[in-house]
């Protein structure tokens, strides 16, 4: 969770204007979670989170 809450923190940061960019060294770093399944040390995909909100609450189109 913390892991997650921390990318969140720098991407609406980032979106927001707040900062230029940023780059998350996060452990673990979500990259095997699925949907609804935990896969190695990862609970959460954080990546996918932190994009789904950023288009759902600030409207962002395109993620890269």
């Amino acid at each position: 969770r913390t892991a997650v809450g921390c990318l969140l923190e720098l991407a609406f940061k980032v979106a927001a204007g707040e900062l230029k960019n940023g780059f998350a060294v996060i452990r673990p770093p979500g990259h095997h979670a699925e949907e609804s399944t935990a896969m190695g040390f990862c609970f959460f995909n954080s990546v996918a989170i932190s994009a789904k909100l950023l288009q759902q609450r600030l409207s962002v189109g395109r993620i890269l």
